[in-house]
């Protein structure tokens, strides 16, 4: 007992060594301090929980456990500090936990503390902001272990090797009906394969950590040992995760190649089974790594969060993925936060022979997300468009609650497929037309659209339900809103079309106006009689979705069928019912 307790005492100094260099513990500034996850009085039960400072209704969410060789029941400070600002940076609420060490109490304790924090954020996940529809999950050495265990073992209750049989998922807390999975793993330098500890052979003696946490020698408990490693659950696959159709998460696994404490050889067993089950990303290999020093770099930190944010990433199908020839679907993209993608699910057909024309959208109200649009959006989309509107992704149609969006989001829409079709790397890469962007918005939107019009970029605009103020009626306009003056229509340098609710919409009256002073480029204005709402949340976004396509077909794709829909005295949109076509002298 005694050497264990000196091996114990020696490995809580060797944490700090697991940091990056010039590491030093900061001040605690949790949002939120101390949560006890457990409804006990223990300190080893309490979480700090870190939100971004965006902001936002709620965040998705990493939890990170530390490394101590099981040692330590406090230490979610230094967790954070290891590997937290560079989540929360990247967008993510950062759940930093404590969990009972291995002198409170015995494996599997310590995984079942994780589960039971991880059933109490999901069950308090509005109390505290937190998004669960994603949970990552991350951590360094034994933390990196128990994290990799929480991935290996989602939807499993228990698992029996040999004789013996443990509880995967414990009773802690009392959010017992809440799911303890996770969506995705990244394990640093974390023991995986207790059996292969000692030189990359065998199990280590009784005076280990391993020892310390089985409550005796590894060698006298090869069941137990098996039990405590997470590659046993990979391979093979457990039948009981078969029969219930779950499968553990996406791994990404970093490890140093001058580790002296874990030996790489346990990342790299793990990585293979990983890669065997189609589970594995990355495994990547630090030269010179040790255990945190130079393994925690700005690279691997960044392949991280890259990694999550990735994992996180939402979409759905919408409408049957709409009614052109190429079904489309909603997406989030890593690489452009606070937007959402609408685009044809297959790219294949696309290149640059075939590119996708852009529309690049601004909410009504100037709302952070597509909720009311997304029908119409993926309309467009299904016809052979790349859609990229401001704001985040809508899951469910319900109205976004959160902070407006800025004019500046649609130029980073802009900036963003210009980057994409330029970047090898990118599933978008030479498919996307950079020289046929449509600008276009609804209500504020539409005075996103209008505020950046001069952007040499834009080739065509569509303003929806909306128009410029004048001075007389400036009063009505709702606070944050961009409220340019009506000279900025002289920066327009494109065709434009204005498409209105007719006298019933609030915005008739400034989107008339500012039709009425457009002379230097090519307009015309729809009105169809619906108000101020349009048709957008209708079936493939009703009527207004008919005379948008059309817009954007003939102006950016020159397709001469749909330009009948505009040009001509006798042109197809006045024979529309309910619809009024009125254009200026540049429009024939």
């Amino acid at each position: 007992m005694k050497r264990i307790i000196l091996c114990a005492l020696a490995m809580v100094a060797m944490m700090a060594t697991a940091q990056p260099q010039g590491f030093k513990m900061p001040e605690n500034k949790a949002t939120y301090k101390d949560v006890n996850y457990a409804g006990d009085n223990l300190e080893a039960h309490c979480m700090d929980i870190y939100l971004p400072a965006t902001n936002l209704p709620s965040y998705k969410v990493v939890m990170i456990i530390y490394g101590s060789a099981w040692f330590s029941n406090n230490a979610k400070l230094m967790a954070y500090a290891s590997l937290g600002k560079s989540l929360t940076d990247a967008g993510f609420a950062v759940v930093s936990i404590n969990h009972r060490s291995s002198g409170d109490a015995k494996f599997p304790a310590q995984i079942h503390d994780v589960k039971a924090a991880l059933r109490f954020i999901r069950a308090n996940a509005a109390k505290y902001r937190l998004d669960t529809s994603f949970i990552g999950i991350t951590g360094f050495s034994s933390g990196g272990h128990l994290s990799s265990l929480a991935g290996v073992t989602n939807g499993l209750k228990r698992r029996t090797v040999g004789n013996t049989t443990i509880d995967l998922e414990g009773r802690v807390g009392e959010c017992l009906d809440y799911s303890s999975s996770v969506d995705a793993v990244v394990d640093w330098f974390g023991p995986v394969d207790m059996a292969r500890m000692e030189n990359c052979q065998t199990v280590k003696d009784e005076r280990s950590p391993e020892a310390a946490l089985l409550g005796g020698a590894p060698a006298k408990n090869p069941d137990l040992v098996s039990l405590l490693s997470p590659i046993t659950y990979v391979n093979p696959l457990p039948s009981a995760l078969k029969d219930q159709s779950k499968a553990y998460p996406r791994f990404l696994v970093v490890h140093g190649d001058a580790d002296n404490v874990v030996p790489h050889c346990q990342s790299s067993y793990f990585s293979q089974a990983l890669r065997e089950a189609g589970q594995l990303e990355d495994f990547i290999t630090v030269p010179g790594g040790q255990h945190g020093p130079v393994t925690f770099n700005e690279n691997t930190l960044h392949r991280m969060t890259d990694f999550f944010l990735q994992e996180s990433a939402q979409e759905k199908v919408v409408e049957d993925g709409g009614t052109g020839d190429f079904k489309a679907v909603m997406k989030e993209e890593p690489s452009l936060p606070a937007h959402t993608v609408f685009v044809p699910k297959d790219l294949s057909k696309f290149g640059a022979q075939h590119p996708l024309p852009v529309l690049v959208w601004g909410n009504g109200a100037c709302t952070n997300s597509p909720w009311e649009h997304f029908k119409f959006l993926n309309e467009i989309a299904s016809h052979g468009f790349i859609v990229i509107a401001t704001g985040y992704i809508p899951m469910e149609e319900k109205p976004y609650n959160g902070p407006m969006s800025t004019t500046q989001q649609q130029v980073e829409s802009i900036d963003w497929v210009v980057a994409q079709n330029a970047n090898p790397q990118s599933p978008y890469y030479q498919k996307i037309d950079v020289n046929k962007i449509c600008a276009a918005g609804m209500s504020c939107g539409g005075l996103q659209t209008l505020y950046n019009c001069a952007d040499p970029r834009i080739a065509t605009m569509m303003v929806c339900n909306s128009g410029l103020f004048k001075i007389e009626n400036a009063h009505q306009a709702v606070g944050g809103m961009p409220m340019p003056e009506k000279s900025r229509l002289k920066d327009i340098h494109c065709p434009v079309i204005y498409i209105l609710g007719d006298k019933q919409d609030i915005a008739y009256e400034n989107g008339m106006d500012d039709f009425s002073r457009i002379k230097h480029v090519p307009a015309c204005v729809a009105n169809y009689p619906v108000g101020h709402g349009g048709t957008y949340r209708q079936p493939h976004g009703g009527e207004f979705s008919v005379v948008a396509l059309a817009w954007l077909q003939w102006q950016l794709k020159g397709d001469q069928q749909a330009a009948r829909m505009f040009v001509g005295k006798n042109n197809e949109l006045s024979k529309r019912e309910g619809w009024r076509l009125e254009k200026n002298k540049k429009m024939k």
